[in-house]
């Protein structure tokens, strides 16, 4: 269940002519300092701190009492930066800040703003952001993260390299109870990597098998030991999964385009309603029924595939029917469509079996003479997918402006064999294009058992 620490990770830059060298690490890398030590507000009398600070993504900020920041995802394409929220190195929230935007922090308990965060530049790779951020004398309130953000109902354990959740829900009278434990740096590992992927990724995901077949096992166990049928353990699945509390990943109330691996909802006790959609489904599809994330105006849920003998709303897809499963609150049955979503359009998204997903991020330099601007280029390949790509070829040019007709282009040669989550550089020198011309940068990749990918830079001018 370990991840690999040397997934390596790449942004692409927005403007060919502002190339600004390779990517950093994306180790942690925090500075900080004061703006001013101590500025008083006039009206109440109180004394905030006001600090800056420079941080890479996955970089954690600590603060005071115990409270810190982690940053997740850094876009400077769309203007926002997303961070972890977090009290005693366990996270209670998370929020999406847009560029120039100032948000509030409230403790845990929502009762008291304890600091505020400006997000004021985001550098042009998209991999370092410059903050300001207030320190609040409530910063300093004893607070505590609620029970409802930490469990379903009974009691989490934090050793010091793993944390031990016991989950406890009802089902048709009984009480179930199952237990997992989980490395805290394997947590850490997850929030490193990419969300760039196609849902049914997040409910494949290679590195999830394990702990989904734990959790399937302990099902089915409970099932067998309360005299309950094999045709009732979907049910007592999706009971375990609607008692796990709703943590929203935003203020709304629906997903916010952060989904999160079944690993994350259960280390941390609970997720939004696409997290527990992911969730639901990887546990019933590890139990080999039929799946499919219906996605929907502002919400997701989970569908499982059925017969005329099942009764229900559903949702029809390629000749199959997947019926409703609601993920985010107890009472609601198979088929159960909630009334605001009876006549909204819905998104199918069938699990089908693992299979590969390449994602390609590039970052460069270009120096330019007389009569040439040379254009060198580190492009990052990884794959995102659940399955190992092979035969991947890249393809990097310098773009003219008449379609179908490059300045410059190179390919890789073949690379055999390319596995779920592994990555590699691959470095392109002295790609040329004559002085004063327009261009851009493309950059393609395919396997023989994948989809072509593509990404650009904007036009420039040599």
């Amino acid at each position: 269940m370990d991840l690999s620490k040397s997934v390596l990770w790449f942004v692409l830059f927005l403007a060919i002519s502002s190339f600004s060298g390779c990517v950093e690490d994306d180790s942690v890398s925090v500075q900080a300092g004061p703006v001013s030590d101590h500025s008083d507000d006039k009206d109440t009398g109180l004394r905030y701190e006001i600090h800056n600070a420079t941080l890479k993504r996955t970089a954690i900020l600590q603060l005071e009492n115990g409270y810190s920041l982690k940053v997740l995802e850094i876009s400077r394409k769309e203007g926002f930066v997303r961070i972890s929220l977090r009290k005693d190195d366990l996270e209670y929230a998370t929020q999406t800040i847009r560029l120039d935007q100032t948000y509030d922090v409230r403790d845990p308990n929502k009762e008291n703003v304890v600091y505020s965060v400006h997000v004021d530049r985001i550098l042009d790779n998209s991999f370092v952001v410059e903050l300001t951020y207030t320190l609040r004398p409530e910063i300093y309130l004893d607070a505590s993260v609620p029970e409802s953000m930490l469990e379903v109902s009974s009691d989490v354990r934090i050793g010091t390299d793993t944390i031990t959740r016991t989950y406890t829900w009802d089902y048709e009278g009984y009480e179930f109870t199952i237990q997992s434990e989980y490395y805290i740096d394997a947590y850490e590992s997850y929030s490193k990597r990419s969300r760039a992927r196609n849902y049914d990724s997040f409910v494949t995901d290679p590195y999830d098998d394990e702990l989904i077949s734990q959790i399937t096992g302990q099902l089915e166990n409970l099932a067998h030991n309360a005299g309950c049928g094999k045709d009732e353990i979907p049910y007592i699945a999706m009971t375990f999964v609607q008692s796990l509390p709703y943590i929203s990943d935003s203020v709304s109330s629906g997903y916010d385009e952060y989904p999160r691996f079944p690993f994350e909802t259960l280390y941390n006790g609970g997720g939004d309603c696409e997290d527990s959609s992911i969730l639901l489904a990887s546990i019933l599809y590890d139990m080999g029924y039929g799946v499919a994330l219906i996605e929907l105006p502002g919400h997701m849920a989970a569908g499982v595939k059925g017969d005329d003998s099942l009764h229900g709303g559903y949702y029809e897809y390629a000749g199959t029917k997947f019926y409703y499963l609601e993920t985010t609150d107890s009472g609601w049955g198979v088929g159960e469509i909630p009334e605001e979503f009876l006549d909204a359009e819905a998104l199918i998204h069938p699990i089908c079996s693992a299979c590969p997903q390449l994602s390609i991020d590039f970052d460069g330099m270009s120096a330019q003479n007389v009569l040439y601007t040379c254009v060198d280029l580190d492009i990052g390949l990884e794959n995102v997918g659940s399955a190992t790509a092979e035969d991947v070829v890249i393809y990097a040019s310098l773009e003219t402006g008449t379609k179908g007709r490059v300045w410059d282009q190179i390919e890789s040669d073949v690379i055999p064999v390319l596995n779920a989550e592994e990555s590699i550089i691959y470095s392109v020198s002295g790609l040329k294009v004559p002085a004063g011309e327009r261009y851009r940068v493309s950059i393609a990749a395919r396997g023989s058992n994948t989809d072509p990918v593509f990404v650009y830079s904007d036009w420039t001018t040599a």
